[in-house]
Formats: structure tokens, sequence, C-alpha cells
């Protein structure tokens, strides 16, 4: 079994509690003065060490807190200066302030990308005997220019043919034909001449009442 424990600091106040036990009767322990007291030295050289690194430790953590808040505070001085010089710039109209500020100019946006394929359909029967057509698709509102054509095959046979766009993501069609089981659209987003990709095959069956049966599949 070992008599001095193994962490250090334990060790400290191991030796701190038997130093003045031993020195009181070092013969009696079969020890001489001088060996105590040199014991009685390295105690209290390893407990000043120890408040020492203590004092350290404790000043370091002050001092990372002091530096990681007065790097927060210019970062948030000098960030709003830089939104100042870019505002002057701006106002002014001369990009050679952001030479003179030895700052980036900021970079041009790039051109948006089309409207995504559109999904998610929901089709519904209108009071008057049209459908409803509804959907999503990413990077496609209407303030940015996005906006969505319909075509539309009558049974299951032959070409698609235009009836309509749409800025926003719905589409009424009022002129289907009396007397159609069967009906097909296809739907496409674009920006400018820019073409999102079409959507699935969107296939509507007319069933009795005001039931209507949509169907989905990749268009071929």
């Amino acid at each position: 079994m070992t008599v001095v424990p193994d962490r250090d600091l334990d060790a400290v106040q191991f030796f701190e509690s038997h130093v003045p036990v031993w020195a009181a009767t070092p013969a009696a322990v079969g020890l001489t003065a001088a060996q105590v007291a040199a014991l009685d030295t390295a105690t209290k050289a390893a407990r000043n060490a120890y408040t020492a690194q203590q004092n350290a430790r404790n000043a370091a953590k002050a001092a990372t807190t002091a530096y990681h808040n007065n790097v927060g505070t210019m970062r948030e001085i000098g960030g709003d200066l830089i939104k100042t010089i870019k505002a002057f710039a701006a106002t002014s109209n001369n990009p050679g302030v952001y030479a003179a500020a030895q700052i980036p100019m900021p970079a041009q946006p790039g051109p948006l990308p089309p409207p995504g394929q559109p999904d998610d359909f929901d089709v519904r029967l209108t009071g008057s005997g049209g459908l409803s057509l509804n959907w999503k698709a990413a990077n496609a509102a209407p303030s940015t220019g996005a906006y969505f054509t319909v075509r539309r095959r009558l049974g299951s046979q032959g070409p698609f043919v235009f009836i309509g766009g749409t800025g926003g993501k719905t589409f009424v069609d009022d002129s289907i034909p009396a007397g159609t089981s069967f009906v097909t659209y296809l739907v496409q987003g674009f920006r400018g001449e820019q073409p999102g990709p079409e959507s699935e095959l969107v296939s509507v069956q007319f069933g009795a009442g005001d039931n209507v049966n949509a169907q989905f599949k990749l268009a071929a």
C-alpha cells in the first residue's frame, strides 16, 4: 500500500500534517532533526509553488476574459465604422472610397436562378366546374420576376397547349371543354427568359359528382 498519496496536492497536505508530528520527537521515529527540517523546507516550497500556480491560473483566466471582451468591443466598433464607410461610398457614388479605406468593395450580386421545379400539387374542383391548381417551387417569389406557364393536354394523347401564365403558384383552369374526363398539365417556372425545370405530369381524372382524382408522374 502506498503511504504517500499519488495526487500532488494530496501529498503536500500529507506531509504538512506529518512534519509537525515528526519534528516533535524525530528520534522516536528513527529520524534526525535535520532530516525533518529539510522535509519541512521542501513541503513549504511545494505549498508556495502551488499557491503561485493557482494565482497564475486565476490571473490567466481573468486575462483571457478581458481579451475576449476587448476583442468583442473592437469588432462592434470597427464593424460599425466599416458600415459607415460603405454607406458613404454608396451615397457619394465613389468606389474610390474602398481603396482609400483599404477594404474590399462589396461583391456584386449574381443573377438569380430560375424557379425550381413545381411540385407538391393540390388540385381541386371549382364551383364553376374548372380546376384550381396550387403548387410549391423554390426561388419563385413574384417580386424577383418569377412567373409560371401552364400547358394542358385533353385526354391521354395529343400535344400540350399553352393555356395561361401566373405570377403566383396557383392557376385556375376554367376552359375545360364539357364532357372532358381526363386532363393533364405541365407547369414550368421562368425568370425573364430563363426556364426552370418542368413539373411532373399532373393528370386529373374526373369522377362522379365533385370528385377529381389527380395523379402525378415524371414527364416523358
